[in-house]
């Protein structure tokens, strides 16, 4: 067998030993809900800087 082969088969064997010692599984659909839920709320967060930057920028335009 290939050198790398045998890593992804050794690896492969890692992350489902990983897997099998984290836990109890969770429902895909949850697990995802709770994902775009952070990930929706930290998009959210940056488009409020992005935006309160751009108005200081602007602010600080129109006094020059």
């Amino acid at each position: 067998m290939a050198s790398f082969e045998k890593v992804s088969i050794h690896e492969l064997g890692r992350l489902w030993d990983e897997g099998m010692a984290s836990g109890s599984s969770v429902d895909g659909n949850q697990a995802f809900a709770r994902i775009k839920s952070k990930l929706d709320a930290k998009v959210a967060e940056t488009q409020v800087s992005m935006t309160l930057g751009l108005q200081l920028e602007a602010e600080a335009t129109k006094r020059k």
